[in-house]
């Protein structure tokens, strides 16, 4: 009998104003819009909408070994996607999760990590994933959150 290791990931709402107009998945560029399973957060949680793979922001937001969670908002997603445009449709999947707001995962060996990576455009992107005990999201209305599989390697 195998178990699989699943972390249950704490959705941490902040009381901002809602984002003007809603955005999907088709909003963002190459890999991004394509996640195992996603969420548009709303302001209480009755309001969030699954976009795929899951029944709530709670399944949505679960890392299983090798996973990554992606929160982006609407400016994060308008710069990853000039940036896929800048490209030529060439950008690096490294290089457009380096615009999410907040990226988390897990090892396969399971470890929790958070990504450090920077780049937003400014060079090459590498990830940098820091250890961590615990981890959460902090979400605005609107954002959306991403969850990708096979993403997180070991250190």
């Amino acid at each position: 009998m195998t178990t699989q290791q699943v972390y249950e990931v704490a959705v941490e709402r902040q009381k901002a104003a809602q984002a003007a107009g809603n955005y999907d998945l088709a909003d963002l560029p190459g890999g991004l819009a394509e996640p195992a399973a996603a969420a548009r957060v709303g302001k209480v949680p009755k309001q969030d909408k699954i976009l795929a793979g899951g029944k709530a922001l709670g399944s949505v937001a679960q890392l299983h070994p090798g996973a990554a969670l992606a929160v982006f908002g609407r400016p994060e997603s308008r710069w990853a996607m000039a940036y896929w445009r800048r490209t030529g449709a060439a950008a690096s999947m490294t290089e457009l999760l380096s615009y999410a707001r907040q990226l988390i995962g897990m090892t396969p060996s399971g470890d929790l990590v958070v990504c450090l990576c920077g780049h937003a455009g400014q060079g090459q992107c590498i990830p940098l994933w820091a250890p961590r005990d615990q981890v959460s999201l902090t979400v605005q209305p609107n954002d959306l959150v991403l969850r990708f599989e096979g993403l997180v390697e070991d250190q």
